[in-house]
């Protein structure tokens, strides 16, 4: 046998290089077969761990030297949060030389991975697991730079190789989000296959992959496509199916207002992307399905919004182009339910991070965004082109509830449906239409359609309302006012526009209400059968409201004054302090106002009794009402308490504000009159009819009224107590005022200052009242005599002149208007009492005195001009009085002037009272002698009383009986 050494020398060059080989080739196998993967396994170890900073895990290596092929197992990657950041069972990658070498390029025939699992955790403050090995990473990068490369020298690109197949089986990524209080994790498989993966493909078959992924509940994900490297660009088919968004949602829930019970999604597109210049993503014929989505706020226990299904048909969109077109989006039976709170609308909220500080911050980051975009639009440098053909939804339903109220109430919207045609964002803004309706309410139907523009605004839109059942609305009202919606149907059909950057609304059209009615603390002030308003105007812009007719049809107004004195208005808006607004307010023009078969009442709890007056049968109108000025015709007439008629005619101009109106009443009953006359008068009506004329006028500010009133028949009856009472003879007034027939004719004045804080219209009226009620209790004949005349005459006593008893023509005067007075007033009994005083007394003193004197006496004047005559007076003076002239003064003149003044006040003191006495009796005989004998007055009508001394007239007082 021969020895290694001798089967060398034995052999030739030829078998000796086989030797060799054979030798290298055993080496080659021990080496790479049992030496190098232990060695690779702990280089693996090491390098990895250094690179990423984690403890690294590989449990085998193994190297098939034969088929060029490695197979790593048991490799895993720890993390201190989720104890494995990634790990997986088994890769193997086999290489093929000859491939490799007959391409002059690294080639791989295939790669497997199985049992990928892989950890992404996010910490409440949204670190991640893995930040620590990214900040590794460029601390390392940053350490090492790469070599730059030479100026003008083109990018090298990446290296050239190529994966015949590359798959990953039974993989699957953890999603844990350790934000809320419990993490919450999402597992999604992964498997994929890739066909011809290469860095250097033009064939067309190359780079091709297929990726099929299971959600967690089924749900799948189909990606198949291609892509090459250089320069890269990547087209290919996204299919989604039967997605889940429960699962994917339970990791938003900790950072936002709400869960998602329910939702499947699925979307598909075809797409291609392209990092070349001028180039970009391109996506067409997507599709998206959502189904049974449930979206409710994170502590509800109702739904916020439900979509049972929404579908998006052949979108495309092209990033390079900037444009987005959507040919159709429909929405079947979406419902919304929308709360407020205190804190506000949840609808508004539900989006925004559950962090305050961070919502606001969204809602600034969201208003700055819009405030951009708007920006651009106006100036016609829309970012994106977008349009949508049409959008349709149908079978709509909407819920707002109000809990802020004293018990939650809700408005509901259904059957809605809403088409949205030629949606678009362009260099011209942003503009679409429309047309729609829904149920509002339950009863009610609102129809609406229009177009619009945003940036800049413009919206025009039809609407038409029909039955609206307004009393749904009444606990919104109620909690502003003290009012109560019973019932009433709303409708209208209106034209709306919004223009302008302010903007500027205007409506117009018409609007009416059925069946309407408002009750105030439960009871019913206002109700309306119906109320239309046509050539309804209304512009924001110019502040005008204009109406071209405003007609009520059986409308019923209770006005009620309280037990405090406020009317409606005050309880409503407060007490009104009186100021005035000089900023202009709005215009507001009616062409015509009319009423009919409507009644109106007033109520005053004030009194007692409780005063009402209504007036029934109510029709009427105005034609040609306008704030900023113009006169206005009024013409109104109703039936008052059932029996009286009343009528209103004349104009209106509120700027300045001018009356000028005539009203009548005729046949009103006035025992409803007694809360009143009880109040103010101290009895109450026993019977009475009241009818009256009057003309009311107001300009500049001032009003000035005549009343010509006629009470028929109206007496008083019991005494009443009150406070408030006139201390006046009430009833003989009424009686001086009451004619034969029984009626009482009065015209009344009234005027003052409407500007003045003191001047009251029925501070005014009450004072008439008792001056006129006090003058015909103390002064009968005078007020009877002015109202006869139409003047007011004074009427006290019958005048005579000083110490005289022949009447004058003035004492006829006065006795013909009391015999006139005394024939229309039969029951009244005339008492003349004769009085003197101290011009009569002064007269007979005077008369005496000239008697005394003796011969012709033509008067002072004359006797003071003359020597006999101022002789004659110094001559009395010295004997009647027993004095020496020359103690008077020096002047002749001013002497006898001195010594007559002396002479008559001696001359007056010496007259008796029988004298005077006799002068008052022979007058009152004269006046009775003219009534009954030259007027005709009966004798027994008038009766003659004690004559009066030192009376407070000089002639006849007036007295009456029988009153």
């Amino acid at each position: 046998m021969q020895t290694p050494a001798q089967w060398w020398r034995s052999r030739g060059w030829g078998g000796r290089i086989l030797a060799i080989l054979a030798v290298l080739y055993v080496l080659y196998v021990l080496v790479v077969g049992l030496l190098l993967p232990g060695w690779a396994r702990d280089q693996a170890r090491q390098r990895l761990g250094e690179l990423l900073g984690r403890d690294v895990t590989l449990e085998r290596v193994a190297l098939n030297p034969f088929t060029l092929s490695v197979t790593a197992e048991g490799f895993a990657v720890a993390d201190p949060r989720t104890d494995t950041l990634v790990r997986f069972d088994r890769l193997y990658v086999n290489a093929e030389l000859w491939a490799s070498l007959f391409h002059w390029r690294p080639w791989v025939g295939d790669v497997d991975l199985k049992g990928l699992r892989a950890r992404l955790r996010r910490e409440a403050d949204g670190a991640l697991n893995v930040d620590d090995i990214l900040a590794r990473l460029r601390e390392r990068a940053a350490a090492d730079p790469a070599k730059p490369e030479a100026e003008g020298e083109p990018e090298a690109g990446p290296p050239a190789f190529t994966v015949s197949h590359l798959s990953v089986e039974d993989g699957s990524v953890d999603l844990i989000d350790a934000a809320a209080e419990e993490p919450l994790t999402l597992t999604l498989p992964v498997a994929f296959v890739v066909e011809d993966l290469t860095t250097r493909g033009v064939d067309k078959d190359d780079n091709r992959y297929k990726l099929h992924v299971e959600g967690p509940d089924g749900g799948t994900l189909d990606w198949d496509g291609g892509f090459q490297v250089e320069p890269l660009a990547v087209d290919g088919r996204l299919r989604m199916d039967q997605v889940d968004l429960v699962s994917f949602a339970r990791l938003l829930e900790p950072h936002f207002r709400f869960t998602v019970p329910a939702g499947v999604l699925a979307l598909g597109a075809d797409y291609r992307f392209s990092a070349a210049p001028g180039e970009g993503l391109t996506v067409d014929n997507g599709e998206l399905t959502l189904k049974g989505l449930r979206i409710r706020p994170r502590d509800g226990d109702e739904d916020a919004v439900t979509v049972p299904t929404l579908t998006i048909s052949g979108a495309a969109l092209d990033t390079a182009g900037r444009t987005v077109t959507v040919p159709e989006v429909t929405v079947s039976d979406p419902a919304a339910r929308a709360v407020l709170t205190d804190q506000g609308l949840d609808l508004a909220t539900l989006f925004l991070p559950v962090d305050p500080q961070r919502a606001e911050q969204t809602r600034e980051k969201v208003r700055e965004e819009a405030r951009q975009a708007e920006q651009k639009l106006r100036q016609g440098e829309a970012d994106w082109r977008v349009r949508l053909d049409r959008f349709a939804v149908t079978g709509a339903a909407a819920v707002f509830r109000d809990t802020t109220l004293a018990e939650a109430r809700e408005l509901t919207l259904t059957d809605g449906s809403l088409t949205v045609t030629d949606f678009r964002v362009d260099e011209k803004g942003m503009g679409w239409q429309w047309q729609g309706d829904t149920r509002v309410l339950e009863e009610g139907r609102l129809e609406h359609s229009g177009q619009a523009q945003l940036a800049p605004l413009d919206l025009k839109a039809d609407l038409k309302l029909q039955g609206l059942p307004l009393a749904t609305l009444s606990p919104w009202v109620e909690a502003a006012l003290p009012l109560t919606v019973q019932q009433g149907r709303a409708g209208g059909d209106l034209t709306l526009t919004v223009a302008g950057d302010t903007p500027r609304v205007t409506v117009s059209g018409r609007a009416t209400v059925e069946e309407g009615a408002l009750a105030e603390n439960g009871r019913r002030f206002l109700s309306v059968a119906n109320l239309s308003a046509d050539g309804l105007k209304v512009d924001t812009g110019a502040e005008t409201v204009s109406l071209d007719g405003l007609a009520a049809r059986g409308l019923d107004v209770l006005h009620v004054i309280d037990d405090q004195g406020r009317g409606l208005a005050a309880r409503l808006g407060g007490e009104d302090d009186g100021s005035e607004s000089d900023d202009g307010g709005w215009r507001v023009r009616l062409g015509r106002v009319s009423v009919n078969e409507s009644r109106i009442a007033h109520r005053d709890l004030t009194l007692s009794p409780e005063y009402q007056v209504t007036v029934q049968d109510w029709q009427g109108q105005m034609d040609g009402f306008d704030t900023a000025g113009g006169e206005a015709r009024v013409d109104t007439r109703g039936e008052v308490n059932g029996t009286a008629t009343l009528t209103l005619k004349g104009t209106v101009d509120a700027n300045p504000l001018t009356l000028d109106l005539d009203g009548t009443l005729k046949g009103y009953g006035m025992d409803t009159l007694t809360p009143f006359t009880s109040r103010y008068l101290g009895f109450g009506v026993e019977k009475g009819q009241l009818s009256l004329q009057s003309r009311v006028d107001i300009k500049d500010n001032r009003l000035d009224s005549t009343i010509d009133l006629a009470a028929d028949d109206f007496y008083l009856g019991d005494r009443m107590p009150s406070d408030q009472a006139m201390d006046v003879p009430v009833k003989l007034g009424l009686s001086v005022l009451r004619d034969g027939s029984g009626m009482i004719r009065l015209p009344v004045s009234l005027s003052g200052d409407l500007s003045d804080p003191d001047f009251s219209v029925s501070g005014v009226v009450l004072r008439v009242i008792r001056n006129v009620l006090v003058k015909a209790a103390t002064a009968p004949f005078s007020m009877l005599a002015g109202l006869l005349g139409g003047g007011d005459d004074e009427l006290e006593y019958v005048p005579y002149g000083a110490g005289e008893a022949r009447p004058r023509e003035d004492t006829r005067e006065a006795l013909q208007k009391l015999a006139t007075i005394l024939e229309q007033r039969d029951a009244i009994t005339l008492l003349l009492t004769g009085q003197s005083n101290g011009d009569d007394r002064r007269a007979l003193g005077e008369a005496e005195l000239v008697d005394d004197l003796g011969g012709d006496w033509r008067g002072l004047d004359t006797a003071l001009t003359t020597e006999e005559g101022r002789e004659r007076i110094l001559d009395a003076y010295r004997d009647r009085l027993e004095r020496d002239p020359e103690t008077l003064d020096a002047d002749p003149r001013e002497r006898a002037r001195q010594a007559w003044r002396q002479l008559l006040e001696q001359a007056a003191e010496q007259v008796d009272e029988d004298a005077l006495r006799r002068l008052a009796e022979q007058r009152a005989e004269r006046a009775q002698d003219l009534l009954t004998g030259e007027f005709g007055l009966a004798a027994q009508r008038i009766r003659l009383e004690s004559p009066r001394v030192d009376g407070e007239y000089r002639g006849v007082g007036l007295g009456a009986e029988g009153l």
